[in-house]
């Protein structure tokens, strides 16, 4: 079975949410505080969200999107930051429409499960939009610069090889075999 791998269109929205997260985040103690501009951007490069919508969260993503939801009076994470609510509903109808559209890049871009994207695409993005905007669901995908800085290039690393259309096997491992000792002395006493 074939999927649709992302766009460049995709891969151009995710850096631009990156970097509108990493700018929130540039003054604080979260992911991009201890960071240089430079890394920075390259960060902001990456096939992945920097940030998480708690997508983990079953119970959390159940209340939100139930028929009736019951706004929580005891809500400690009401979203207070303008930029940071521009962050999450610019990223949020991001992954919704990515999630209609094609929901394997849309777990391979939010590191989601399959339940949470069949969730999101079972509601309307009014809905869904009005059902996240008082909440602050955004969260950092690592605590600090140092594991964030380590994991994106694992991550990095991973996603290129996932999405390598060049077989892993070609004539350079071939060519690489016939120089070996051991197969060039076999390979002579046959002949």
């Amino acid at each position: 079975m074939e999927y649709e791998g992302l766009t460049r269109n995709d891969l151009a929205n995710v850096e631009a949410l990156n970097r509108a997260w990493l700018r929130c985040c540039g003054d604080s103690d979260i992911a991009a505080g201890k960071l240089t501009a430079t890394l920075r951007d390259r960060m902001a490069t990456a096939p992945f969200l920097l940030f998480s919508f708690r997508e983990q969260d079953d119970d959390l993503w159940s209340r939100l999107l139930e028929k009736c939801p019951q706004q929580d009076l005891l809500d400690e994470r009401r979203q207070s930051n303008d930029q940071l609510r521009l962050v999450q509903l610019n990223g949020l109808s991001f992954i919704w429409g990515l999630a209609q559209r094609n929901p394997y890049a849309a777990r391979f871009v939010s590191v989601a499960p399959s339940r949470w994207c069949e969730k999101i695409m079972s509601v309307t993005l009014v809905r869904f939009v009005e059902s996240t905007s008082s909440r602050n669901l955004l969260e950092p995908r690592l605590e600090t610069a140092s594991m964030l800085h380590r994991r994106f290039a694992q991550m990095g690393a991973l996603q290129s090889l996932l999405f390598t259309s060049q077989p892993a096997y070609d004539d350079r491992m071939r060519a690489a075999a016939c120089r070996t000792p051991q197969i060039v002395r076999q390979i002579a006493n046959k002949v």
